[in-house]
């Protein structure tokens, strides 16, 4: 495991939230950098905060990064990246990628007031995240001159799949993120979201937690170029 810090937003790009710094080197939105999950947690939360980022090797998933817990103080998410696709296949780029989140509210009741810095906002969905990950997918490889997309207008997302219990959310490891549905690229996620004062009894480790999986960004970008395809649904 390793740890890279997500710093305080920039200044706003997209009206969302803004760029972010990461260490040691920004390579969103095209790749799963170092920082990734962490930029998604100030996005979910709507978080000004610095975010510090546990990164899991490969093969990890249901060891250690399934122990895992993110922390509200010192904020802290927890990422897996996945390079399987849903049929067991073996790849050598990022398919997929878990992000451990805490809730808008627990860090708010863990951090009080930051100064001029925004503690937490409110929730947003992981398909929110996709949504603009997507927008900024399209705009670095045009600029980067790809010119051959798929069109933005058959892309779907589909609505999020909500899960209530953590191993709804582990199971299974390798879920499907994209499918194609005649012309169209149909993207999904899959969430666990815990509010931070839940009546029902659960461990308070899992209390204000946000957890998402989702498309990698390389393997969207692959899909969008006509690189690769999806296949049809498969559960």
């Amino acid at each position: 495991m390793k740890i890279s810090r997500c710093l305080a937003a920039l200044p706003i790009l997209l009206g969302l939230t803004g760029s972010f710094l990461a260490a040691p080197t920004v390579a969103y939105p095209l790749s799963s950098d170092d920082a990734f999950c962490a930029r998604v947690q100030q996005f979910i939360a709507g978080t000004d905060l610095a975010v510090d980022n546990v990164l899991y090797e490969r093969g990890s998933y249901w060891t250690s990064f399934k122990e895992s817990k993110p922390t509200a103080k010192p904020l802290t998410s927890h990422q897996y990246v996945g390079y399987q696709f849903s049929d067991g296949q073996r790849v050598e780029f990022p398919v997929t990628v878990a992000c451990k989140m805490k809730t808008a509210e627990r860090i708010r009741t863990a951090h009080g007031s930051a100064g001029e810095l925004t503690v937490a906002d409110q929730d947003r969905q992981c398909q929110q995240w996709l949504d603009v990950m997507l927008t900024d997918i399209y705009r670095a490889l045009e600029e980067q001159g790809d010119t051959d997309l798929l069109p933005r207008e058959r892309v779907s997302l589909d609505d999020e799949n909500n899960v209530y219990i953590g191993p709804f959310w582990l199971r299974p490891e390798l879920y499907q993120v994209a499918y194609r549905e005649g012309d169209t690229l149909n993207l999904r996620s899959k969430a666990l979201h815990v509010e931070y004062r839940r009546l029902m009894p659960v461990p308070n480790s899992f209390m204000g937690t946000h957890y998402c999986t989702m498309i990698a960004p390389e393997y969207l970008a692959q899909l969008l170029r006509g690189e690769v395809e999806a296949p049809p649904l498969m559960d």
